[in-house]
């Protein structure tokens, strides 16, 4: 149960005591049928969290397909080059020279595999030169039928794959800060309609036997785990990486990652230990939908984290 559905439960069990016991309680002009809309208005709001959830994971993805096809080219393309050049031979000697820079940026990230990619275009520009001017023109270099205009592509299109990452962050923060804001709104609410029952029910023994009903703390539940990216990868690109997010969670409570497969599971079926240093989830096919979500226990219950998902695309 997350946060805003503790509130929304409270508000249901104040409004029941309220209707049963003294119906028409209001607190200033706020009617207990307007405290129950805005607790329910925040469903709406937790959709709107889900929905830019969904759309910044697929932008994380996005971006780090791009990524990985990036990488892919700077690995594979100077490999190629030097099996067609010929170090024995001077002038093509000169040309594998060229690859040196190339081979001085390792591409483990984003940043480095863009910056070792548009030193490979300078290589390959004058190494595809020289090949073509040859008296029997020789073929430029290409892997999978790949070469300069698709690595010069894909580094066009990184920094767009980025910067949506970016928006879409911002979107999804301020998702999450105003169902926040509004479940925190409602619980204040709800805790004057509250006062002014435990006012009432020193003279009203039955409404203070009632007043039992609601759940006043939050029994010490654990603090959520959250999670901050899911991101399709592993060696064969079909796995789901999870990163958490720092300063969620208790190391005092058992946490773990449960996750179900649209069209094959009917419920959270599969769960594992949740690792501090992320967990990897799979494998599972392309085209499968994978709905996942952290679960908190401790002696006094449970708590989940909000639904994330991703669909498998074919690997790079």
């Amino acid at each position: 149960m997350e946060y805003y559905q503790t509130i929304q439960n409270r508000a249901g069990q104040t409004v029941a005591v309220i209707n049963r016991h003294l119906a028409g309680l209001q607190v200033g002009t706020t009617t207990i049928a307007e405290l129950l809309a805005q607790s329910q208005g925040l469903n709406d709001l937790a959709q709107d969290r889900e929905t830019a959830s969904v759309a910044f994971d697929g932008a994380n993805n996005d971006e780090n397909s791009g990524f990985l096809l990036l990488r892919k080219y700077t690995l594979q393309l100077p490999a190629v080059a030097e099996g067609e050049l010929d170090d024995a031979l001077p002038a093509e000697s000169d040309l594998l020279a060229l690859l040196d820079p190339v081979y001085s940026v390792t591409p483990r990230n984003t940043e480095y595999a863009i910056k070792r990619g548009h030193k490979l275009v300078s290589a390959l520009t004058g190494i595809n030169t020289f090949l073509a001017a040859q008296v029997s023109p020789r073929s430029p270099i290409t892997s999978g039928g790949k070469g300069i205009a698709e690595l010069v592509a894909a580094l066009a299109a990184q920094p767009g794959l980025e910067q949506v990452v970016q928006d879409k962050a911002t979107l999804l923060k301020q998702a999450r800060q105003t169902l926040a804001n509004r479940a925190r709104d409602v619980d204040r609410l709800n805790k004057r309609f509250y006062k002014k029952l435990e006012a009432e029910a020193r003279d009203n023994p039955s409404l203070a036997e009632a007043m039992g009903q609601i759940v006043t703390e939050s029994a010490n539940l654990p603090g959520t785990l959250g999670i901050r990216s899911i991101l399709q990868g592993g060696d064969d690109q079909l796995h789901i990486l999870v990163q958490y997010e720092n300063g969620t969670g208790d190391s005092s409570t058992a946490n773990t990652i449960e996750w179900r497969i649209d069209g094959v599971d009917t419920d959270f079926n599969h769960t594992q230990p949740a690792s501090p240093a992320g967990s990897a989830l799979g494998p599972f096919a392309v085209g499968q939908t994978i709905k996942l979500r952290t679960r908190t226990r401790n002696a006094n219950g449970t708590t989940t984290g909000s639904l994330r998902s991703l669909t498998l695309l074919a690997p790079v």
